[in-house]
């Protein structure tokens, strides 16, 4: 753009500098030479400003773009919760809306939307109560634990989440698009991890025995421990 510019001010005062010195008869040829060049000179810089100026108008977009957030804190509260098993999970979730026929559930044919969507995340199980430890004598305790709970999720660093398919068929402009953001948080909710505590809750008590076993005999070599699992 700038070139186009510098040429069209070069051309104007060659033009300017003939008229002087050669006068308005002589300026006619020289009028006619230049005349192309500057055609061309605008035709270009005007082909140039209209491919520029959607990419300047997305950079000023892009550019004025900002985002702020808050945040409120609504209670503190002490906990006792100790985490006895860390669970990878990946699951896939699909979901589907179609636009029906008014007043009956009967889905129109190629009306569907379709979202597909993978994650990677942590559920971390073990007890929120505190732990009941009753001294039977001198070097036997009685451990009671208490009923497992899913103490939170966490989600995996490298690839929580992944949109693997976001697709609609042909007639799909109507039909409502689908809350991919509603579809995570279900899935991520500790009702839905609760089906965890029952499938892995031998190891869970392994877990457990382990750690108040090693706990112990760093206070007393000779502890024998009872458990007792809620």
């Amino acid at each position: 753009m700038i070139g186009v510019l510098r040429l069209f001010l070069k051309n104007a005062i060659i033009i300017y500098v003939f008229k002087l010195y050669f006068g308005e008869c002589s300026m006619s040829l020289i009028f006619k030479i230049f005349t192309k060049k500057f055609a061309l000179g605008w035709l270009i810089l005007f082909a140039v400003l209209f491919l520029a100026y959607p990419s300047y108008l997305a950079y000023s977009v892009k550019e004025g773009e900002k985002s702020k957030s808050y945040s409120m804190i609504k209670y503190l509260e002490q906990t006792n919760e100790t985490v006895y098993l860390n669970v990878g999970i990946q699951v896939v979730e699909t979901k589907s809306n179609n636009t029906s026929i008014p007043w009956t559930k009967i889905g129109i044919p190629l009306t569907e939307k379709k979202a597909i969507i993978i994650l990677n995340y942590q559920a971390k199980l073990g007890v929120k109560k505190p732990v009941k430890i009753k001294k039977i004598n001198e070097n036997r305790y009685s451990v009671t634990i208490p009923k497992y709970d899913v103490i939170g999720i966490e989600l995996d660093q490298k690839a929580p989440y992944q949109l693997y398919d976001s697709s609609g068929d042909l007639l799909s402009l109507a039909t409502e698009d689908i809350d991919t953001g509603k579809l995570v948080t279900n899935r991520l909710s500790t009702k839905k991890q609760e089906m965890y505590l029952a499938k892995y809750k031998g190891q869970m008590n392994d877990s457990a025995k382990s750690y108040y076993k090693t706990l112990f005999q760093g206070i007393n070599k000779n502890a024998k421990l009872e458990f007792n699992f809620e």
